[in-house]
């Protein structure tokens, strides 16, 4: 069948449209076509906007997809060895996975020591020194952080922990440091080994005080600089909001909270009155009593202190008065306890509980997960409290919960993780590494463009970290750069802007060695594996236009050369003999460009 102009444009703009589609009704108003006079052009109500039902991967796939940085067919065939069926396979899979230790992750190992980073095992009083101390040389002072940045892009796509870099992801946007501080970027790496990743599976109460120590987290909400006298409210807001107790317990500016009949209250763990929401007076209160935690080094007080980078109660700087939050006196002269106190309280108190589990339960089952199981992960939260492994029991719930299992496609990739995604499902060899020489790296290029969707790592300003809705990624400007990314990685090699050095993913290679009997290098043949690898599945909208636009004039079924990459517009009607390796990229990159690719 010859493809004519017309069927072209047809099938390139179903995709697009099924595409923009699939983040809400995007209707076309033909007085927008700019259309001389006479000249209608294609109908758009003859072209669907939406698909008519969407499309739903396997379980496996579905699952997979939302608990790791991407299907891809290696984990689903390690799945697949799991047991006997889907349910067995997964509750294997996910005990294994929220045991992180118990799993050989020797290969992304080795490509990290390859990397050659220099900073990520060092001190923080390492890092002060060869570092944070630099004030003449930019790259080496960000050095760190941008080692961290590729460790972690290396790790989502090789690490056989995928659940565990996903959690870490997630408590990674929820104590969101700026990793670009020009203060706390130096010292970033012990923010990532020490305050975080500990503590992805274990207890909150520990990862919140452990964040709050951190140089990062000090020097990115201002805690280093709160003193008697001098109190610093920057952390103490946001440890209320956007670590605790959310802004969902927020009652804003009351007189005399504590007599206020309208402020409910409960009874603590250890007997005591406590408020169920906070208001600004819990802020300034809260500020009070973290007075005096520091940074060693930081400031004309603790210039000359030992351990320079690392936390540091001084017990000058501290407000020694009374103060009381949520309806708790803090007696005079409490000292540091004042603080761990305070970090007890909260990390026990049903609303802390609550708002992060929905957070859980957003970034794992939807945007509107349903209040039913917020409330099941809430009240396991609250009870394990103290539980070294509170966060793997929370997760576990999740995970197991039929919500999970049955919700799909109310949610869209994040741009970083659809990139991530991409490379895992093509199979990729790409070690991102920092560099200072005058090339243009394909690392640079590839966090240059995660720069431009407006997700690169660790690079979200703001103390509430990145977004975690699709309405938000499914804007025009951070869609299109992500439809800018994805196909730009089939065309990435490992030395950029050197043709003749390999590909990152090199999707011909990987298609002849699928087919290695040429009679079986069909468009059909082509795209089925395409899709089964990226996708799980073969969905048909997104398959069609896919096989249609590999296939050009020829018979789906048809034999295509895959090793020419040439001109071929004589005869007209031959383009499928026309850029052929070239064409075979394109075809793939319509598939990591389809609403099916990313949706999650």
């Amino acid at each position: 069948m010859n493809a004519t102009p017309t069927a072209v444009m047809t099938a390139r703009r179903r995709m697009l449209h099924a595409l923009f589609g699939a983040g809400g009704d995007l209707s076309l108003d033909t007085r927008l076509s700019r259309r001389r006079p006479g000249r209608d052009g294609l109908a758009p109500s003859a072209l669907p906007m939406q698909p008519d039902a969407l499309n739903t991967p396997p379980d496996a796939v579905r699952w997979l997809t939302r608990a790791t940085f991407g299907f891809s067919t290696a984990e689903h065939a390690a799945f697949i060895a799991l047991g006997a069926n889907d349910e067995a396979r997964w509750s294997s899979w996910l005990a294994q996975q929220l045991d992180p230790a118990s799993i050989n992750d020797g290969a992304c190992d080795s490509r990290l020591a390859s990397a050659g980073f220099t900073t990520l095992g060092k001190s923080p009083a390492q890092l002060w020194a060869d570092h944070h101390s630099v004030t003449n040389n930019y790259y080496q002072r960000m050095l760190p952080v941008s080692e961290v940045e590729c460790a972690t892009l290396i790790r989502r796509i090789y690490s056989r922990r995928q659940l565990f870099e996903v959690a870490t992801d997630f408590w990674h946007d929820h104590f969101s440091a700026f990793g670009w501080d020009y203060d706390g970027g130096p010292m970033f790496p012990a923010f990532d080994r020490d305050a975080i990743r500990p503590h992805v599976f274990g207890n909150f109460r520990n990862m919140l005080q452990a964040t709050c120590e951190s140089a990062s987290m000090m020097y990115m909400l201002d805690l280093y600089t709160s003193y008697s006298g001098h109190p610093n409210e920057n952390y103490a807001r946001e440890l209320l909001e956007l670590h605790t107790l959310g802004a969902e317990n927020y009652r804003g500016i009351i007189t005399d909270p504590d007599d206020d009949p309208s402020l409910p209250t409960y009874v603590d763990w250890q007997g005591k009155i406590q408020r169920l929401q906070y208001v600004d007076d819990d802020v300034y209160e809260a500020a009070r009593v973290l007075t005096g935690w520091t940074i060693s080094g930081s400031t004309w007080e603790t210039q000359s202190d030992p351990n320079p980078g690392t936390f540091e109660y001084v017990q000058a700087l501290h407000d020694a008065g009374v103060k009381r939050v949520l309806h708790r006196n803090f007696p005079a002269g409490g000292g540091q306890n004042d603080g761990t106190q305070l970090f007890d309280m909260l990390a026990q108190h049903p609303g802390t509980a609550h708002f992060v589990a929905g957070k859980l339960c957003r970034r794992f089952v939807g945007d509107n997960a349903p209040e039913s199981l917020v409330q099941s992960a809430a009240d396991l939260f609250h009870a394990q409290w103290q539980a070294p492994d509170q966060i793997k029991q929370v997760l576990g719930l999740i995970l197991q919960s039929s919500q999970f299992k049955t919700s799909w496609g109310t949610k869209m990739k994040r741009p970083v993780t659809a990139a991530i995604s991409a490379l895992r499902g093509l199979n990729a060899d790409f070690t991102p590494m920092p560099d200072n020489t005058g090339s243009w790296t394909t690392s640079e290029e590839f966090i240059y463009r995660l720069q431009g969707t407006g997700n690169r790592l660790f690079y979200w300003p703001a103390p509430d970290g990145y977004p975690d809705t699709q309405q938000v990624w499914s804007s025009s400007s951070a869609l299109g750069m992500t439809l800018k990314l994805l196909p730009r990685l089939l065309e990435m090699h490992q030395i950029n802007g050197n043709v003749n050095s390999p590909f990152i993913a090199d999707v011909q290679a990987q298609t002849l060695a699928a087919f290695p009997d040429a009679a079986d290098r069909s468009a059909l043949n082509i795209i089925n594996y395409w899709c089964d690898r990226l996708l799980g599945m073969r969905p048909a909208q997104t398959h069609g236009v896919a096989v249609d636009f590999l296939r050009q004039e020829a018979a789906a079924t048809t034999a295509l050369d895959l090793s020419t990459d040439s001109w071929h517009l004589s005869p007209a009607n031959q383009l499928s003999q026309h850029y052929t390796k070239s064409r075979l990229r394109t075809a793939v990159g319509l598939i990591l460009c389809s609403p099916d690719f990313l949706r999650r």
